[in-house]
């Protein structure tokens, strides 16, 4: 079972993922959820726990955006292409040409 959103948001943002076992799980695929449910039982040390934990946190923020494999696929390329890419650049394809001035 996934959340889903309660309000419609605006493009660019996500919901907010409770930083708690529950809250992340409840946000992954079952392929991610039990990986993510399997390493949060491995972890030994507190800091251990803290890292999986942080790890997984983003990766439920960053599974919300529907594009995500087609942007990863690109940058991809563009890494292997030896082609480097500025921050003002990834903020004027985030915010529109604008925001690169």
């Amino acid at each position: 079972m996934s959340a889903q959103p309660v309000e419609p948001l605006l493009p660019g943002q996500v919901q907010r993922v409770p930083r708690t076992i529950k809250g992340i799980s409840d946000w992954l695929t079952e392929e991610k959820r039990a990986r993510f449910l399997e390493q949060v039982m491995a972890a030994k040390e507190e800091d251990d726990y803290n890292q999986v934990m942080d790890n997984w946190w983003a990766e439920a923020h960053l599974d919300q955006d529907p594009y995500r494999e087609e942007r990863r696929a690109e940058a991809l390329k563009e890494m292997e292409a030896g082609r480097k890419v500025s921050i003002d650049e990834l903020r004027a394809r985030w915010f529109g040409s604008d925001a690169a001035e």
